[in-house]
């Protein structure tokens, strides 16, 4: 699944002379907590955020006496590109959501503008965005069943544990494969179309395959 699917493509901007009192303002207005800081021709410059607002005006809030008009009037004649993260962390049109998942945890942020070949501003996706992605992908909301099985890491076994569930004529809406535990074996997660999952639960298991026990990882 690729960013371009699942990114934001209307979003709000805002020019690198824009007043952090109105930066702040659009914020609020579309809920958000960032916005990117473009050119006239829509070139990435910077992202500006809540946060970076709230920094610019403390070290003035300190001074005494300082009022709120008075914080009001310096972020009025403040432009965000004295506030502006200028090292941005992006995205591009042709990455991955596991792309973006790895940028997001890695740089430690909570939106990734998305630029095309130019360096023009194409959307943003944020962490929700993949959270909702992922959901969907599982199947998780939809009248399911979880299904975890652990195999032999060897080619072949994916394919016998689908076609046993195919045998109740059932459908398979998502799979994820992961390292088990146990050196040499797999942990299979299957969401399945059908609350009747005891019938199959014991096929998979007269197969010789283990049905995960997740009291299994609890400490004693």
């Amino acid at each position: 699944m690729f960013v371009a699917r699942r990114m934001k493509k209307k979003i709000v901007t805002v020019a690198p002379s824009t007043s952090l009192f109105e930066a702040q303002r659009r914020m609020r207005e579309h809920t958000i907590r960032q916005v990117p800081v473009v050119s006239e021709d829509g070139i990435l410059l910077g992202i500006v955020s809540d946060r970076d607002i709230r920094a610019a005006v403390l070290p003035t809030g300190l001074v005494p006496g300082f009022t709120a008009g008075e914080a009001e009037k310096f972020m009025q004649n403040t432009p965000v590109e004295r506030a502006m993260t200028r090292k941005v962390v992006t995205a591009t049109l042709t990455d991955t959501l596991e792309d973006a998942i790895v940028l997001l945890h890695d740089f430690r942020v909570n939106a990734l503008p998305v630029v095309d070949a130019q360096g023009k501003v194409a959307g943003i996706i944020t962490r929700t965005d993949v959270m909702e992605a992922f959901i969907d992908a599982l199947g998780v909301g939809e009248v399911s069943s979880r299904l975890e099985v652990v195999v032999p890491d060897r080619p072949g076994t994916l394919a016998q544990l689908a076609a046993i569930i195919g045998s109740f004529r059932v459908n398979i809406t998502s799979v994820l494969s992961t390292r088990h535990v146990e050196v040499g074996k797999r942990a299979n997660f299957f969401r399945v179309a059908t609350l009747n999952i005891g019938p199959i639960r014991k096929a998979i298991e007269e197969a010789g395959f283990e049905i995960l026990d997740p009291t299994k990882f609890l400490l004693p």
